[in-house]
């Protein structure tokens, strides 16, 4: 079956996958441990709690095609599933941070705090944008309250913050879009760089080209306000048929590495120093 999605632990010790078979598989990097879940419909997206392997309940957040956000918590003896969400289509992007949970569905993103087991926000997916199902949304937690959202060819930066406790309530999260912009290419993928932001472009037919055939991608260095610093192009085998959906980019925060991946294809690409 289709691998759609894997997540990796904080601590590196563990990585999940997900599959059109309904099928969630949790592995040890570094034991023989093992764990599987099967689902009824195909699950499209999963996120391990950033503190998987240090925690005794060990919580997952799965989704996909049956339209629910599930949150999977190891029990003395068995594990159980929580349904968090439902009812607005298929779950496509997962992204977990601290106890922040983001998601997406039909309808746009959506942010849970599983501390206080509250829905925070929902920013909506702006009108006349291209279908969920043919372009991925990527979420990308770039802090503890920082999300960046790449959906089709747009890009928002949202924030936590907290309304301070007055009055005898107690104090509640809520969400402010820091940035918003177009771009004239589809996002495959998106991760900080500093002040900076990395995206991998998958750029439209040019005029002149054969119908279905596809450009190089691009992993562009971008402003917070889409104002371009560079720009290089990647050949990856098979580029001219693959889609948007087909690229994924990964990045270690703390070596500024950053890894695109195709069917066929891993890239990995560093930040520049003054020796190079």
């Amino acid at each position: 079956a289709i691998v759609n999605d894997l997540s990796i632990d904080r601590a590196g010790e563990f990585i999940a996958s997900c599959s059109d078979d309904g099928t969630v598989v949790i592995n040890g990097l570094f034991s023989a441990e093992c764990e599987s879940f099967t689902y009824q419909r195909p699950v499209k997206s999963l996120a391990l709690d950033a503190k998987f392997s240090r925690k005794a309940n060990r919580h997952f957040a799965s989704g996909g095609l049956a339209g629910q956000l599930l949150l999977n918590e190891k029990g003395w003896f068995t594990s159980k599933d929580k349904v968090i969400h439902a009812g607005e289509g298929p779950v496509y992007s997962i992204a977990w941070a601290d106890s922040l949970i983001a998601w997406t569905n039909d309808v746009g993103v959506k942010i849970f705090d599983n501390a206080t087991n509250q829905r925070i926000t929902y920013i909506d997916r702006p009108k006349g944008s291209v279908r969920p199902d043919a372009m991925k949304c990527h979420l990308c937690w770039e802090s503890s309250t920082m999300l960046l959202i790449g959906w089709a060819d747009f890009v928002k930066i949202a924030q936590v913050k907290e309304r301070p406790a007055r009055d005898g309530m107690q104090a509640a999260k809520y969400v402010e879009i820091i940035a918003f912009f177009h771009t004239d290419y589809f996002i495959s993928g998106l991760a900080p760089m500093g002040e900076n932001l990395v995206i991998l472009a998958y750029i439209t037919e040019e005029e002149g080209k054969s119908k279905g055939q596809a450009e190089r991608p691009e992993l562009r260095i971008v402003t917070r306000n889409n104002d371009e610093l560079s720009s290089d192009a990647l050949s990856m085998h098979g580029f001219e048929k693959l889609t948007a959906k087909d690229y994924h980019l990964a990045f270690l925060a703390s070596d500024s590495v950053f890894f695109i991946v195709s069917p066929r294809d891993i890239v990995v690409a560093r930040q520049r120093d003054f020796d190079d």
